[in-house]
C-alpha cells in the first residue's frame, strides 16, 4: 500500500517511542477496560452462536468477566507490545511507514497474542455453559482430555486475532486519517480538527474496520466458539469436522450466526481500543517528558 497523506503533527512526530514494557502496560488498561464496557455483547454473540438460552440479568450477563479481565491484560498487553516494538524497529532500520507495514506488524502482533487469548476464551465460554469457576472449569477439562484441550480451536483463533488486531491497530486509524485528508470539510484536517471533528473521524474508522473484521472473521470465530463449548464433550468434531457440520446445517448463513451481536461490539472495540491507545500514549509521553523538561 501508500504511504500515508495524512500530515503527522511535529510534537507526535518528534517524541521518542515507548519501551516494549510501556507499551505492554497501555495495552493492558485498554484491554481490561473494552471487556468491562463490551461483557454483555460478547455473552449475547456466544449464546445466538451456541444456539442457547439467554438471561439478561447482569451477574449471569457478565458470568466469566473475571477470567477475559485476567486473559485479556496479558493479550493486549502483547499485542500492543509487539505491533509498537516492531513499528520502533522498522522506523530504526529507516524502513517509511506505510499503511501496508502498520497493519503487518498489527497482524503479527495477533498471531503472537492468539497463544494466550485461546485457552482463555475457551475457559470463559463454559464457564458460561456450566457456570463453574475458573479452577474447576480448568481441572474438568484437563482432567478430561489433558492440558492440550485448552487449545481447541487455536488455528481459527489465530486467524481471528490476525485480522483483529489489524482491523484495530491499524486499519481503523487509518481509515480515520483517511476521512481527514478526504474530507475536511466534513472532518477537519488532520492537524487542525477540533474534539468533535476527530472523534467523528475515529468513529468513522472504527464503525469500517469492525465491519471488515466482522465479516472477515465471523465464520471461523463461529466455529471456534462452538467448538470451545463443547470442549468437554468427549466425541466432539475436530475443526474440518467441526465446521463440515455446521456447514451442512444452514450453509453460509449458519456461518453468520451471531454476526449483529459481535459485529456491534467490535466496532465499539476498535473505538474504544484505538482511542485508548492515544489517551494513554499521549499520557505516557507526558509523564515521562515532564522529568526530562525540568533537568534541562
Amino acid at each position: 500500500m501508500s504511504e500515508s497523506s495524512t500530515p503527522t503533527s511535529p510534537a507526535t512526530a518528534m517524541r521518542a517511542p515507548l519501551s516494549g514494557l510501556q507499551y505492554a502496560a497501555v495495552g493492558s488498561v485498554a484491554g481490561m477496560f473494552e471487556v468491562c464496557v463490551q461483557q454483555p455483547m460478547m455473552y449475547i454473540k456466544n449464546c445466538v452462536q451456541q444456539s442457547r438460552p439467554m438471561s439478561f440479568h447482569p451477574l449471569v450477563m457478565y458470568r466469566g468477566v473475571g477470567v477475559m479481565c485476567a486473559s485479556i491484560a496479558p493479550v493486549s498487553a502483547v499485542q500492543f507490545a509487539v505491533d509498537g516494538v516492531l513499528t520502533t524497529s522498522l522506523r530504526a532500520a529507516d524502513v517509511p511507514s506505510s499503511e501496508g507495514s502498520r497493519i503487518l506488524t498489527a497482524a503479527t502482533a495477533g498471531v503472537c497474542s492468539s497463544l494466550l487469548s485461546s485457552p482463555a476464551e475457551l475457559v470463559m465460554t463454559l464457564q458460561q455453559h456450566t457456570g463453574h469457576g475458573v479452577q474447576r472449569t480448568i481441572q474438568d477439562v484437563t482432567a478430561a482430555h489433558g492440558v492440550r484441550r485448552l487449545y481447541r480451536g487455536l488455528p481459527y483463533t489465530c486467524l481471528r486475532e490476525m485480522i483483529w488486531c489489524a482491523s484495530y491497530l491499524a486499519l481503523g486509524p487509518v481509515l480515520g486519517e483517511k476521512l481527514h485528508a478526504h474530507f475536511p470539510e466534513t472532518f477537519g484536517d488532520a492537524a487542525t480538527a477540533s474534539l468533535s471533528q476527530r472523534g467523528a473521524a475515529a468513529m468513522g474508522g472504527s464503525i469500517g474496520a469492525g465491519l471488515i473484521a466482522v465479516l472477515a472473521t465471523q465464520p471461523v470465530d463461529t466455529v471456534k466458539t462452538i467448538m470451545q463449548g463443547n470442549a468437554l464433550d468427549k466425541n466432539a468434531l475436530g475443526l474440518v469436522g467441526e465446521t463440515r457440520r455446521l456447514w451442512a446445517q444452514g450453509g453460509i448463513r449458519s456461518m453468520y450466526k451471531g454476526t449483529i451481536p459481535r459485529g456491534v461490539r467490535l466496532i465499539g472495540a476498535v473505538f474504544i481500543l484505538s482511542e485508548t491507545k492515544k489517551i494513554l500514549e499521549d499520557q505516557c509521553h507526558r509523564y515521562y517528558a515532564a522529568p526530562a523538561a525540568v533537568a534541562a
